[in-house]
């Protein structure tokens, strides 16, 4: 082997001489160059997007005070208490409102505040519809409350005081006094939902057709009197089981039925013994 060789081969393994390092003016130099491409670039950026949010601005208030958004039609779903004039005016709204500009959260609002209101979903479907998804309340029962009266919802809850308009060919639930709701809620609550849950077996009744429930009255110590009938026979309950009792209490209205004849009172509250029926004619 040539020397000539051998020294080529060598050199193959001496390290690579580094590149000579710039100054420092001229790093500088390229910093500065660097900084002022990407001030550049920033700026271009916020331009576009500047221009593109004023753009996008300008065309939502357009639309805001446009026709074309014009409230035109209400579609209202399951409303008894409520026309489309009516509840557009408890909501604050009106017929040719820009659909975008109303503040729906606001009109739910409004609406809740009335107490045939459980409810209610706003939505828009533009261009000129405005949803109304609402759940009114439902009145089962009366509840006379320091002699005023109270519509009362399936939760025994009362919601409104009865007022001119209002259905009044409710049975009335009495014996539960405004001081009781005040002192002991939940159990005065209790006692007329106990009213509400006599009232709904009797009129499993066939005879609760001919002979409608008229009032319950509820005692402070559970005990029921349901008085049914335009002659009002009064059928004294105790205190339960209500199932039973109706059963009872079916038993002897269709006996007197038959004769042509009612009780006045019926007496089926008799702990010790209560399968005995005491009947009192008029």
């Amino acid at each position: 082997m040539t020397a000539p060789a051998k020294s080529v081969r060598a050199n193959r393994y001496l390290p690579t001489p580094e590149p000579p390092r710039p100054s420092r003016a001229a790093r500088v130099a390229r910093a500065a160059r660097t900084g002022f491409h990407y001030v550049k670039l920033g700026l271009g950026v916020a331009l576009v997007l500047g221009t593109a949010g004023a753009t996008a601005l300008g065309g939502y208030r357009l639309a805001l005070s446009s026709p074309q958004f014009a409230l035109e039609h209400v579609e209202l779903r399951s409303a008894s208490h409520f026309s489309e004039p009516e509840l557009l005016d408890k909501a604050g709204m009106r017929l040719g409102d820009n659909l975008l500009a109303i503040d729906l959260r606001a009109a739910e609002q409004r609406l809740v505040t009335d107490p045939w209101v459980r409810s209610v979903r706003l939505a828009r479907r533009l261009p000129h519809t405005l949803r109304v998804d609402l759940v009114e309340r439902e009145a089962v029962a009366l509840a006379s409350l320091d002699g005023e009266l109270f519509l009362l919802g399936p939760d025994g809850e009362p919601f409104k005081a009865w007022g001119e308009g209002d259905v009044d060919d409710l049975p009335v639930l009495t014996g539960v006094t405004p001081d009781a709701l005040a002192k002991d809620r939940p159990g005065a609550l209790a006692r007329l939902g106990t009213g509400l849950a006599v009232l709904s077996h009797y009129e499993r009744l066939p005879v609760s057709q001919q002979q409608r429930a008229q009032e319950v009255n509820l005692a402070p110590d559970g005990s029921v009197v349901l008085t049914v009938g335009v002659r009002g026979v009064s059928l004294h309950l105790g205190q339960g089981p209500w199932p039973k009792k109706m059963l009872m209490v079916a038993e002897v209205l269709r006996t007197f039925e038959n004769k042509r004849e009612l009780p006045g009172v019926v007496f089926l509250d008799n702990a010790l013994h209560p399968d005995r029926v005491v009947v009192r004619m008029r």
